[in-house]
């Protein structure tokens, strides 16, 4: 996705809508270290729809593609969510944010400038540096593992005016930065 959408800025004309990129695959993809088991993202479904409706939050689920077979059953189960099985440039053009557990959408938000949660309620694995205030403004990614902290969080991201993402991202395109660690070798 990076490859192919690379440093593509979407108009952000749209307000508080989230992308819960889901990590969670079938059994024969499984891994333990960075993956939801089937019953953390049945849970995390579960809270993500009372979220939606307690704080009238759009939430778009972007299923892992080995899952996606179960879409049409979790939006009849999970009303207050919006399932999607489209691509994800489709998505990344048409949220504020994005939550993740661990997953390679996180470093395709931050390309197309969406803030991304690492959202591990278990507190089991963080994906990569990020800020654990859920009240600090303007940040990139945000570390969250309590379910009290993630609207505050969210809020924080909302009322954010000038984000930082030169911490995460290179300015440059991928083929400009490979050759200028090729040529830093000879």
């Amino acid at each position: 996705n990076l490859l192919f959408d690379e440093n593509k800025i979407f108009s952000k004309n749209y307000k508080k809508r989230i992308l819960y990129a889901v990590t969670m695959k079938d059994f024969q993809s499984i891994q333990y270290l960075g993956v939801e088991m089937y019953y953390e993202y049945l849970d995390n479904l579960s809270f993500l729809n009372k979220l939606a409706e307690n704080n009238k939050l759009e939430i778009l689920v972007k299923n892992h593609p080995s899952i996606s077979k179960f879409t049409q059953s979790l939006q009849k189960r999970y009303k207050n969510l919006i399932f999607t099985d489209k691509k994800i440039q489709n998505a990344l053009s048409k949220i504020s944010l994005t939550i993740s557990f661990s997953s390679t959408v996180i470093e395709d938000s931050l390309h197309t400038l969406n803030p991304v949660i690492l959202f591990d309620r278990w507190k089991r694995y963080q994906h990569c540096k990020a800020q654990n205030n859920p009240i600090s403004k303007n940040k990139a990614i945000y570390y969250i593992n309590d379910d009290k902290k993630l609207i505050k969080c969210i809020n924080t991201i909302f009322n954010s005016k000038n984000i930082k993402f030169n911490n995460y991202i290179l300015e440059d395109r991928s083929k400009q930065n490979i050759q200028k660690i090729f040529k830093s070798y000879y």
